[in-house]
């Protein structure tokens, strides 16, 4: 059965999942809902039907199961398709790395959100480079073309998007992080990413406010 995946027409918390289906041709139906009146109507239906089992979106449909959490979702996915890591180690690595996308992921959500975020956005580049530095220092350690394997996994998507979003503030902001950048790069340039990047699938806006 193909997979359907419940989200807004925005980058948000579902762009990695998107990346991982996309790169690696798995079929599924996006299923995009508008913000307001129809997400509304459409959240207290899900309740009571079960389809969103927390009244929130992105959620993966995959037959019975309706699966919500951004980050159930990315392992689930790359557990069914082999995009966890070669062994444990890779994959305990991997889930690290996850998790500091989802930190990195977090700081953005705060800032961007804040209506003095232009005010803010110095400081708030100030903050994310100490976590680049981390990741950084991290994959010089590794010596991996990915973050902590040879092929993409679900920790690259995330990692990716999250450095995609943020280079919407300060398109430079990599110049001083080697690593990071080469993978930056190379995961853009991964032609499954650039057709779908082009393609009407993709959305640009990453979040339902002005990220200017």
């Amino acid at each position: 059965m193909t997979y359907t995946l419940t989200y807004f027409p925005i980058r948000g918390r579902a762009e990695h999942a998107r990346l991982l289906l996309e790169d690696n041709k798995i079929p599924y139906n996006s299923q995009v809902v508008q913000f307001g009146d129809e997400w509304n109507s459409f959240k207290k239906k899900g309740l009571e039907s079960g389809e969103l089992p927390f009244g929130q979106v992105p959620v993966l449909h995959d037959d019975k199961l309706h699966l919500a959490q951004s980050g159930a979702i990315a392992r689930y996915l790359a557990r069914k398709h082999n995009k966890y890591g070669a062994d444990d180690v890779e994959k305990a690595l991997n889930d690290m790395m996850f998790d500091m996308g989802i930190d990195i992921q977090n700081m953005y959500v705060k800032f961007i959100f804040d209506e003095n975020h232009k005010q803010k956005k110095e400081e708030f580049v100030k903050d994310v480079k100490g976590k680049f530095d981390l990741v950084e220092k991290f994959m010089k350690r590794q010596g991996k073309p990915y973050l902590a394997s040879s092929e993409p996994t679900f920790a690259d998507y995330l990692m990716f998007e999250v450095l995609d979003v943020i280079k919407r503030q300060k398109d430079d902001i990599l110049k001083d992080f080697s690593h990071l950048e080469s993978f930056y790069n190379k995961m853009k340039s991964r032609p499954n990413i650039v057709a779908y990047r082009e393609s009407d699938r993709f959305f640009e806006k990453p979040v339902p406010v002005e990220d200017s």
